[in-house]
């Protein structure tokens, strides 16, 4: 798999990287992550369209720029660098996430109507709900995080970083695979790796996910929505047809695979998101 062409965007000073992974006019599609991904993870689903398909890899991880000291990790954040993102390719875009990308497409949609000429959220509905609410107990192992900050995850090797892609996804293509983990991971010497997303993310975050405020910005928005549910989905039925309905008559496509979809289906994702942006 070839390695797309890139650039960078200056966001109040950080760096954001931005993948364009298939070139053609008309209006781009912007493909938003998940935690612990990059822009990278959507290379297949673009591979041979005809549209124009950008994917940035979102702070702090990937190849963007890392938020330094004494910054931290936000969905207004995430938020802010899209805002600017969409400014720089003409204001209006098809807009695309999958899981943590998701949630930050429905808060983007939902505040940018405007902007948004189609939403697509793959296995992307926010958080699940967790018996850990409390911004006490939160706060603390937050403070705790930031005390005993974790270290970068090491790997003997760029070989073995690809096979621990292909061991936790299987669906994943070994090519793909190969991709992810060169732009995932720097050289640190002696022929070893270290993923390159800021470790702070895996600090746990003092605020809990509150699903009323999110399905606020999901009744806001205008754009048409196409929901894509995996098979093996972790997101519980009940929840799912929840937030499914704060949106306004969205179509629900159910594809094989697990909560990883586009490196399990990435020709049948491309299909329904080409279908859904005519």
């Amino acid at each position: 798999m070839s390695e797309p062409r890139s650039w960078t965007l200056d966001v109040r000073g950080l760096a954001i990287h931005v993948w364009e992974l298939a070139a053609a006019d008309g209006v781009p599609i912007v493909c938003l992550h998940g935690w612990l991904d990059q822009g990278l993870a959507f290379a297949r689903m673009a591979e041979g369209r005809g549209e124009r398909w950008v994917a940035p890899d979102q702070r702090g991880f990937g190849r963007s720029a890392h938020v330094g000291a004494g910054g931290w990790y936000h969905f207004s954040n995430y938020l802010m660098d899209l805002d600017a993102l969409v400014k720089a390719l003409g204001g209006t875009v098809h807009l695309v996430g999958h899981s943590m990308g998701g949630t930050v497409s429905v808060y983007y949609a939902g505040a940018r109507p405007e902007r948004v000429r189609t939403l697509t959220l793959i296995e992307g509905m926010g958080a699940l709900p967790t018996a850990d609410a409390s911004m006490l107990s939160r706060t603390k192992q937050f403070l705790d995080g930031l005390e005993h900050p974790p270290s970068r995850i090491r790997l003997a090797s760029l070989e073995a970083a690809t096979a621990r892609l292909l061991e936790r996804h299987p669906g994943l293509d070994p090519d793909h695979a190969r991709l992810l983990a060169e732009h995932g991971t720097d050289p640190i010497g002696d022929g070893k790796v270290a993923w390159r997303f800021d470790t702070q993310h895996l600090v746990r975050s003092p605020t809990p996910f509150y699903e009323e405020p999110f399905l606020e910005f999901a009744r806001a928005v205008t754009a048409p929505v196409l929901i894509v549910w995996a098979s093996n989905s972790w997101y519980p039925r009940e929840v799912q047809d929840r937030r499914t309905a704060a949106f306004k008559s969205p179509r629900i496509e159910r594809v094989d695979g697990t909560h990883m979809l586009p490196y399990d289906a990435p020709l049948v994702l491309a299909a329904l998101i080409g279908d859904h942006i005519q």
